[in-house]
Formats: structure tokens, C-alpha cells, sequence
């Protein structure tokens, strides 16, 4: 069979999805993140500012707008489209077949991210995240191969970096968490050094430098007055500060009394204990509970069956991605490792966030590190599903297509409970 029989297949099934979602179903329905574009396109066009937070995707809208003529909603649909339908495909496509090896892999991963609606919603809607996450994942597979092959970042990732900073801020900030999260661990292990540090945030704040020329003041006007409340903002980024201080030192101490080995003895030790797994499940529960805390008097109008469907396929994604971790702890897998490492980092990442709630405007931050995290998990979920027996194997896998189908529902329809609430 030709290589490329597996992608058509794939293209044609994300086509074929989009399609249905958006001209059968009817999406973007009231209340979705694209509609909220579409109207910060018309302020703008109004002569209005505002602190969006994908400037390169703004500029990509509008000079598309200015070269085709179309109505912003058709340049935003069109984008959108054929993102979700044909680019973010080979993007995970090209992740999973290159870091995987195989093209069964690959195709072992897709029931499990699709099941997610964390992914779907990233996935369909015409927002900056869309197409953020794929440079997020090509700049963290090319951080993590220079890395592991150099003990340094190549020149390729510092222009991929600025790029992903110019083109959506959340996804710099989780690309950034990535690599630095990479860069930790091989230096706790002697294969990086500090002068691969000082390279990233000399990058770092390169990127930052340029911010000042374009859309980034307004947004850092807006995390100043808008977005951070009960603490002063030198505060808070004073404890996030001291905080990358006192894990610098940890580190630092990891690396001059050689514990590294220990450390990851540890923790393959920690990845097959039962306690373990049921603190990850914990957290994973805290984290559609907090959802609904977050959006409880949306959903007391929905009925308990319908919460299932819809978060369903979210449930069985984190299942099978513990089960996966627990064969992990019992066997290595070097081809997993870039995703393990991956998860674990956003997984603290998203920590952090929910450590900083309390004082933070908007309380969906660590939702929304999750979307970024799906794409890491599905072929850790893949390897948990292998370890099935096969008639469960046939059971789950049979299973996917209806979460599928909840996840989809929840991302079109969930956004239309907040109009009814406001009326």
C-alpha cells in the first residue's frame, strides 16, 4: 500500500468533519470564540484598538481581506476551513508518522485525540490557538531534537520561536514552557549546559524586544489593567520570578550531586504506583470539576446523559493516557519519550495556572493549556490502548466515534448557553 493512502485518509476524514460541522450543523453558532473575531475585525474596522492576542494572525486576516476582496467572515471561514480540514492534519500527521516511525502508529493515535472536545474545539474554531498549536508542536519537536542530538537549540528553533510569538501569544507562552522545560531536564542529567540557557532567554527576550514594535504593548496594557486582580502585578510576576529562581537552584543542586539518575529512577518508579496514578486521576477530575465550577450555571440547565457524551471522550482520553504512562513504568519506549516529556511539562504548566486562579481574570487558562496537551497524550492513550485485551480493545475503539460525535456537539452548542443566558 502507498504511504500516502493512510494521509488521504486522513485528510479526507478531517474534510469530511469540518464539513459536517460547519455546513450541516451550522457552526460558528452564538457565542463561539470565531464569532468574537469576527467582531474584534469590525471594531478594528471602526477605527478602534484592541489587545488581540494573535497579532500575526490579525495581519494574516486582514491582508488575505485586502488581496481577495471577500467579507472578513469568508476570509475567516476560509482560513479556518482549511486549516482545521487539510493544514492541522499534516502538522499532527507529520508529529506522530516522524516521531513514531509508522504510519499504524499514527493512525493508532487519531481515535483518542479526536474523542477529546479540548482538541476539537482548538481544532475547528477560526481563532490564533488554531493554527499556534501546530507551530507549537514544530517548534517543540525541533527544541527537543537539538536538545537531545546538540545540548543546544539550533537556529531553526530560535526563528520558528519568534514566529510562533508574533503569531498568538498563548501559544509562545506553551511553546516557551516546552523548551525550557526540555532544555531542565537534560541539564540535570550534564547533556545541556548554561550556555544553552543563556541562548534561550537571550531569544527570549529578543522576542520580547520585538514585541514592542508591534501589538504587544496594547496586551501588556491589557494583563496589566484588565487580567491580574487582588495582588499588584509586580507582585505577580515578582512570585513567578523567584519561583523560576528557586527551580533554577533545584536544578543546579540536581546537577552537582549527580542525582539525576536517581530522579528518573524515581520517577519510573512513581509512573507504575498505583497512588501515583490516582493523584493524576484526581487531577484530571479537578480539572473538568473545575469547568464546571467555572460554567456551573450553564450547565445546570443540561441534563446529566448529555454531560457524559460531551465530556466523554475527555475521560477516556486521560484514562487511556494513565494506563499508557503505568506500561510506560514497566517498559521503556524511546519513541514515546518526546511526548512523556511533553505531557509532563504542560501538565505542571497547567498546574501553575491553577495555582494562580485566584488571581486571574479569566479562570479557563489550564482548559486551555489542556487543548495544547491532547496532541501529546493521544499516542501515550494509543500505547494504553494496546495494552487492552483485544476484546476491550474492540470495545473502546468502537466507543470513539460516538464521543466523537458528543465532544463535537459540545464544542458547537455549549457557546449558545451563554446567549441564552445574557438573553
Amino acid at each position: 500500500m502507498s504511504p500516502l493512502v493512510p494521509l488521504a485518509a486522513l485528510l479526507i476524514l478531517t474534510t469530511a468533519l469540518t464539513v459536517y460541522a460547519r455546513w450541516i450543523l451550522g457552526y460558528p453558532i452564538c457565542g463561539a470564540d470565531e464569532q468574537n473575531y469576527l467582531k474584534i475585525f469590525a471594531w478594528l474596522d471602526d477605527g478602534g484598538v484592541w489587545p488581540i492576542s494573535g497579532p500575526g494572525y490579525a495581519g494574516l486576516i486582514l491582508e488575505l481581506r485586502r488581496w481577495t476582496g471577500w467579507e472578513t467572515a469568508t476570509v475567516v471561514a476560509t482560513v479556518a476551513t482549511l486549516s482545521s480540514g487539510v493544514i492541522l492534519p499534516l502538522g499532527f500527521w507529520w508529529l506522530y508518522r516522524g516521531k513514531l516511525g509508522d504510519a499504524g502508529a499514527a493512525w493508532r493515535c487519531l481515535p483518542w485525540l479526536f474523542a477529546s472536545s479540548y482538541f476539537l474545539g482548538a481544532w475547528l474554531e477560526g481563532r490564533p490557538q488554531q493554527l499556534g498549536m501546530l507551530l507549537t508542536a514544530a517548534g517543540a519537536g525541533l527544541a527537543y531534537r537539538d536538545l537531545r542530538d546538540r545540548g543546544y537549540c539550533g537556529f531553526g528553533f530560535f526563528l520558528l520561536w519568534a514566529l510562533c510569538f508574533g503569531y498568538h501569544a498563548l501559544s509562545f507562552v506553551v511553546l516557551t514552557a516546552l523548551v525550557f522545560g526540555f532544555w531542565a531536564w537534560r541539564f540535570i542529567r550534564g547533556d545541556s549546559g548554561y550556555g544553552a540557557l543563556g541562548a534561550l532567554l537571550l531569544g527570549l527576550a529578543g522576542c520580547l524586544a520585538l514585541g514592542a514594535l508591534w501589538w504587544y504593548p496594547l496586551i501588556w496594557l491589557d494583563i496589566r489593567t484588565n487580567h491580574i486582580r487582588g495582588v499588584s502585578v509586580i507582585a505577580f510576576f515578582g512570585a513567578l520570578a523567584v519561583g523560576a529562581l528557586a527551580g533554577l537552584l533545584m536544578l543546579h543542586g540536581l546537577r552537582r550531586h549527580a542525582l539525576g539518575p536517581r530522579l528518573i529512577a524515581f520517577l519510573r518508579l512513581g509512573i507504575a504506583s498505583r497512588s501515583i496514578h490516582g493523584l493524576m486521576a484526581g487531577g484530571v477530575a479537578a480539572a473538568l470539576l473545575w469547568q464546571y465550577a467555572w460554567l456551573g450555571h450553564f450547565y445546570q440547565e443540561v441534563n446529566l446523559p448529555n454531560i457524559v457524551w460531551y465530556q466523554g471522550g475527555n475521560v477516556l482520553l486521560a484514562a487511556l493516557f494513565l494506563l499508557g504512562l503505568w506500561r510506560l513504568g514497566r517498559e521503556s519506549v524511546p519513541k514515546l519519550t518526546f511526548f512523556v516529556e511533553s505531557c509532563v511539562i504542560l501538565m505542571i504548566f497547567g498546574g501553575v495556572f491553577l495555582v494562580a486562579t485566584p488571581w486571574l481574570r479569566d479562570q479557563n487558562w489550564t482548559l486551555r493549556v489542556i487543548s495544547y496537551w491532547t496532541w501529546y497524550a493521544a499516542p501515550l492513550a494509543a500505547w494504553g490502548w494496546l495494552g487492552l485485551s483485544t476484546r476491550w480493545r474492540w470495545g473502546v475503539l468502537l466507543l470513539s466515534p460516538i464521543l466523537l460525535a458528543g465532544g463535537l456537539h459540545h464544542v458547537l452548542y455549549a457557546p449558545t448557553w451563554t446567549c441564552q443566558s445574557v438573553g
